[in-house]
């Protein structure tokens, strides 16, 4: 049977495409055509690539055959089809970026967690030291506004894969244009999603799929029914992707799916759509001539943050954690 992977490769487009995977019918081998040279955003690789391999899982019996990648080089210059499983190009982290991108490259949480027993860290802190790292390959800074953004954002979408999703991979690919005043980074991963680990806590347990994306962008709102709780700088409180989104919604957007749904959050509002991924897959798109002094912008959607989580029943109406309201510079003066 062949499958022609759409010629659009917008996230609204591909969660249309993830709905088109899941209802093809059953067949002995499946030809997938990737079509005409084009160019693949970042964020829509990583998406595409998850796709793929969930195909694959839920369909193992079935044969899988590729048409036209060779036309792609860029994308296989980036890692995007041995992330899926296709011997052609790189391999995800083979390519060694440069000031404008970070290709595909994979996290495995299992080391991060290993690191941080064998190095007599928190997990946090790993996570933090990761993310600052990617930060700096794509900027080629150590300090600045855009580099405390780009640490931050990645430090906190980690952190919720780490400590929710179940996932034993996190995929991350990012790209920056300097003219553009722009920074696109993904990260995906392929655990249980938002509405499985949401609906852990008892007080979420009887949200829909797209009930619980909306609820997952609000302040204070975990799967963890402790959080909140205790004196611990990395303890979760459920503030991270809403802190993430209030940064990214400054000129940029925030896109999350998962499940079901697809949510995008920009200065224009917000858009709804239908997918069908059954993990998390995260978009972030920075304006870059919209950085501001990003502490004092923390301190005020956490205070946003808790005005807003006190009408809404279950959420933690404690203050965020200690470390969704650092930078990467406050980790270092400790």
């Amino acid at each position: 049977m062949r499958v022609d992977v759409p010629y659009d490769l917008s996230p609204v487009s591909l969660a249309g495409f993830a709905c088109m995977l899941r209802d093809l019918p059953d067949a002995a081998e499946y030809e997938f055509h990737f079509g005409g040279e084009r160019w693949f955003p970042p964020f829509s690789m990583l998406l595409l690539s998850a796709l793929l391999r969930q195909f694959r899982g839920n369909r193992p019996e079935a044969r899988r055959r590729a048409r036209d990648h060779e036309n792609h080089s860029y994308a296989a210059h980036f890692g995007f089809f041995r992330s899926f499983g296709l011997q052609h190009g790189n391999a995800p982290g083979e390519a060694p970026g440069s000031s404008r991108y970070v290709p595909i490259s994979e996290l495995d949480v299992a080391e991060i967690r290993q690191e941080a027993f064998d190095s007599f860290q928190e997990v946090g802190d790993v996570i933090e030291g990761k993310a600052a790292e990617l930060a700096g390959l794509l900027t080629r800074h150590q300090q600045g506004e855009l580099q405390d953004t780009l640490t931050y954002s990645i430090r906190e979408i980690m952190r919720n894969v780490v400590e929710h999703s179940g996932s034993e991979k996190i995929y991350i690919c990012a790209q920056y244009w300097p003219q553009r005043h722009e920074v696109e980074v993904g990260i995906v991963d392929d655990g249980i999603g938002i509405h499985r680990a949401l609906t852990g806590n008892p007080a979420f347990d009887g949200l829909t799929e797209p009930e619980a994306l909306q609820m997952a962008l609000m302040p204070g709102i975990s799967g963890n029914p402790h959080a909140g709780r205790g004196n611990d700088q990395w303890n979760n409180s459920g503030y991270g992707l809403y802190m993430t989104s209030r940064i990214c919604r400054n000129g940029g957007s925030f896109l999350l799916c998962s499940g079901g749904t697809g949510i995008e959050l920009s200065q224009e509002g917000k858009h709804t759509f239908d997918s069908d991924f059954q993990g998390t897959a995260i978009r972030l798109v920075i304006d870059t001539a919209n950085l501001s002094a990003l502490r004092e912008r923390l301190q005020q959607f956490a205070a946003q943050g808790r005005v807003a989580a006190a009408q809404i029943a279950g959420a933690n109406v404690n203050v965020a954690s200690t470390a969704s309201q650092m930078l990467t510079r406050d980790f270092r003066q400790e």
